[in-house]
């Protein structure tokens, strides 16, 4: 469910059947449907049942089977990383809080409050508060979207319901994953909504302070690689099997992050306490003082109270980075069993779906990347590896020889054809096999005998190859493992 802002209109999704697969059928909602579905206790099943009869065709706005086209300024809705108290759109706002005004979550904010919201910007032009009157000329678009369950004229017991209890005297200003939410009310009733940035916190010292300093920094840059000295020398680089480009590394010592778009987005410590995840094995050196094992009032009292705490697990705030602390091991279920540092307006998922691991996801996203870029430089110091540049950023990455060796994991050198676990390719023929990639192509060239002597990683299609497109139905994958 979301908001298409370029003509301010909500919709709803559900999934139909394609052909042998599914796509999203997206339909608008009335001002009173998108409303009523964000109320807390609401369900949309009644609605979705609705469409499926064609009860309101009218109101579909695309069809995957018709080739219709998507809203526009698509931005996915994200599960956040501590279980809200409320649905609706203030979350969009929280996020924009301490970020760029002209950074992607400062410009969803201004989209959805169309003009209607009052930003206050620091001296480096971050967001640091947010206002939008609910009544009158100028109102929210939404009202009654902005919080689920609440609308302009809400009255205090209402408001209560829905925010929880105040954190001051006024009765007029509530907590919201640590942000300050301030309301205003005249003759009792809502008119007007305002957040306001929480203070950042120093960052801890120890081995947890150079983990969260590796958020938002390239990967092989400095910080990168001295948060990863503190993870475990080998590691797993895993690409998902949807074919998007963020990754999952792996590291021996118990830590986990993902990055994206040439920067880490996450840490994930596992410490293992009552659970089959792996143990940090310097979980003693993350804190300095603090004695392992621990418990939640001691890593309260080292770290200071949680800007907000929920389900378990407790959330803190240092400028751009939240660090979350989930607990739930020992006898009394308060020992912690693992901490995640990541970005803000970034949510990751701990159930990463891993294809394929191996340098081949290295090569892809250095795809594109500039010389100076650390990545590229990684990649260049490989051995194996040549690099060709065009335009001056990566084009394509040549593999031979030792460079073959684990591009996907477990490969040696001169690996068969069928070692090369990517299914059955786009295009094939005699000796040659490409498999197109979100970020390139993947081309192996091979011998007679079926050995693979060359791969060649590319951002572009390569061309002048005697390869035919796979056809299901007339090419099978039996066929193609016998060329090996």
């Amino acid at each position: 469910m979301g908001v298409e802002t370029s003509t301010r209109r909500a919709w709803l999704g559900l999934e139909v059947e394609v052909g042998h697969g599914y796509g999203d059928a997206l339909f608008s909602l009335t001002e009173e449907q998108y409303a009523a579905l964000l109320r807390p206790e609401a369900t949309s099943e009644p609605l979705e049942r609705e469409f499926r009869r064609g009860e309101h065709d009218a109101q579909q706005l695309f069809d995957p089977r018709r080739g219709s086209v998507w809203p526009e300024q698509w931005h996915p809705s994200r599960t956040r990383m501590l279980r809200p108290r409320f649905p609706g759109e203030l979350w969009w706002h929280v996020d924009a809080l301490g970020a760029a005004v002209e950074s992607d979550l400062g410009e969803i904010s201004r989209a959805l409050a169309a003009g209607t919201g009052r930003v206050s910007t620091d001296a480096d032009g971050h967001v640091d508060s947010l206002a939008f009157p609910l009544v009158g000329d100028g109102a929210y678009p939404r009202p009654a979207a902005l919080i689920g369950g609440l609308d302009a004229g809400s009255d205090r017991e209402r408001v209560r319901a829905v925010l929880g209890e105040p954190v001051d005297a006024s009765d007029d200003v509530f907590a919201i994953e640590g942000m300050r939410m301030r309301v205003t009310f005249v003759d009792d009733r809502l008119v007007s909504v305002a957040l306001e940035r929480a203070e950042s916190r120093q960052v801890p010292g120890g081995a947890l302070g150079v983990l969260l300093a590796a958020l938002g920094e390239p990967e092989e840059g400095p910080r990168f690689r001295a948060a990863a000295r503190l993870s475990g020398a080998s590691r797993q680089r895993w690409m998902m099997s949807s074919g998007a480009d963020r990754r999952l590394l792996v590291f021996d010592d118990g830590v986990e992050m993902q990055v994206q778009d040439d920067r880490v987005l996450s840490v994930r410590i596992g410490l293992g306490t009552g659970t089959a995840e792996p143990t940090y094995r310097r979980a003693a050196e993350l804190l300095p003082g603090l004695e392992w094992p621990t418990t939640r009032a001691a890593l309260r009292e080292a770290l200071g109270d949680p800007a907000d705490a929920r389900d378990g697990t407790d959330l803190r705030h240092y400028g751009d980075r939240e660090l979350l602390v989930s607990y739930g091991g020992g006898p009394s279920g308060e020992a912690p069993t693992e901490i995640t540092a990541v970005l803000r307006g970034i949510t990751v998922s701990h159930g990463f779906n891993r294809w394929r691991s191996g340098e081949v996801t290295t090569y892809m996203d250095a795809l594109g990347r500039e010389a100076s870029n650390p990545l590229v430089a990684h990649v260049r110091g490989l051995p194996g590896v040549q690099v060709r540049m065009r335009g001056g950023v990566v084009a394509s990455i040549d593999l031979s020889g030792e460079g073959l060796v684990g591009f996907l994991d477990g490969i040696e050198r001169d690996p068969r054809r069928n070692e090369l676990r990517f299914g059955g390719p786009a295009e094939y023929g005699a000796r040659d096999d490409l498999w197109p990639f979100s970020q390139g192509w993947v081309h192996a060239r091979s011998t007679w005998l079926g050995k693979v002597k060359r791969i060649v990683v590319s951002a572009a299609k390569p061309a002048g190859l005697a390869v035919r497109p796979w056809e299901f139905g007339r090419d099978r994958m039996d066929d193609w493992r016998a060329l090996s």
